[in-house]
């Protein structure tokens, strides 16, 4: 089977669970060396890192805080000296929590453009002064369904991601004419720890309500991680070539219902 990213490195934030792990697994089996920006356990690490090189690849990860430049910075020139350049980016590390207005607090609002939006800015900075020298690159950005179309309860998250939708939608307009493409996923929901305690008795039933105007071909509220990984694969391969500033809904059709 020819192997679409043999050769290539890919960074990719929150690379150890969820989303973020699917894609740095997907991306290991096309061949592709990864590079793991994260915050979690050095034991989380190591078990992530043990499955790619177990994949044949090589990987390496770092910790860092991507709502602080400095440490983004360290991170990214750390793995290209590791690795190599990256020639592929995927911005997917972010973080959720329900902020109800006028209850929630300034500093978890912050927290979110910091990390979220800020985050994905910082990583992209660093990431592209050697994608610009090669004159290639493709960036992919992990949005949300709920920067597309507000959630109540969830401004700071909402907010945060419709700003990474237009971040990418103006990179596009700057980054295009030098080879590198850049593209954002929007997931609906997705089964990751991000949600697991939606994934309850008690948000199932509030589920199966959504589920009535909700019309999914594949009969399921919950998409898999793999699902975006598939979408991901795709928007940095030669079978995508002319998207490029799309803003994606991978939803199960959950937008169209909303």
């Amino acid at each position: 089977m020819r192997m679409k990213l043999k050769g290539q490195v890919a960074i990719v934030t929150g690379g150890t669970s969820g989303i973020g792990a699917a894609i740095a697994r997907r991306f290991a089996e096309e061949g592709a060396a990864i590079g793991i920006i994260t915050l979690c356990s050095r034991e989380e690490m190591d078990a992530m890192l043990t499955q790619l090189r177990n994949l044949g690849v090589r990987a390496a990860g770092r910790h860092a805080d991507i709502s602080q430049s400095g440490d983004v910075k360290d991170a990214v020139e750390s793995l290209a000296e590791e690795l190599g350049p990256a020639a592929i980016l995927i911005n997917n590390a972010a973080i959720w929590q329900p902020n109800p207005v006028p209850q929630s607090s300034i500093e978890l609002f912050d927290r979110h453009i910091d990390i979220n939006l800020k985050g994905t800015f910082y990583v992209t900075q660093y990431a592209l002064p050697a994608m610009l020298a090669a004159g290639k690159g493709h960036i992919v950005n992990i949005g949300s369904v709920s920067g597309i179309a507000g959630r109540a309860g969830d401004s700071a998250y909402s907010a945060s991601k419709a700003g990474v939708a237009m971040l990418t939608r103006t990179l596009a307009s700057e980054l295009g004419s030098k080879g590198i493409r850049i593209n954002c996923i929007c997931p609906g929901a997705v089964a990751t720890p991000l949600t697991a305690h939606l994934r309850t008795p008690e948000g199932e039933r509030a589920i199966d309500a959504l589920m009535e105007k909700h019309s999914s071909p594949n009969h399921r509220f919950f998409m898999q991680p793999e699902d975006i990984a598939g979408v991901a694969l795709f928007l940095v391969s030669e079978a995508s070539l002319a998207i490029h500033g799309a803003v994606i809904a991978v939803d199960e059709g959950l937008t169209a219902t909303m």
